[in-house]
């Protein structure tokens, strides 16, 4: 992947909007995101496809169907780790 795309990919894309230099969530928005989770359906989906993947057998339909999984995963991760900082500085600001 060229230096290019790598900056406009999606979840570049995505770290520059939450960027650890801006303001930190409100400890209520923080808590929700940290609740956000896949439903058991999707996990059991995501894990029959990882498995087909890893197996070789994937349809054109089911790799898209697992980039999708994939990318859905990488944002709610980058997401809840700015919920962690927010939370996180919140705590020590409490205690100074």
């Amino acid at each position: 992947m060229s230096a290019t795309t790598a900056e406009t990919s999606e979840m570049a894309i995505l770290r520059r909007v939450v960027d650890p230099e801006q303001p930190l969530l409100s400890s209520e928005t923080a808590r929700a995101l940290l609740r956000l989770a896949f439903h058991a359906d999707d996990r059991a989906r995501m894990n029959q496809l990882a498995e087909k993947n890893r197996a070789g057998q994937l349809t054109a339909a089911e790799e898209q169907e697992l980039n999708g999984y994939i990318r859905v995963g990488q944002m709610l991760g980058i997401l809840q780790s700015k919920a962690r900082r927010s939370l996180s500085a919140a705590r020590k600001a409490k205690t100074h």
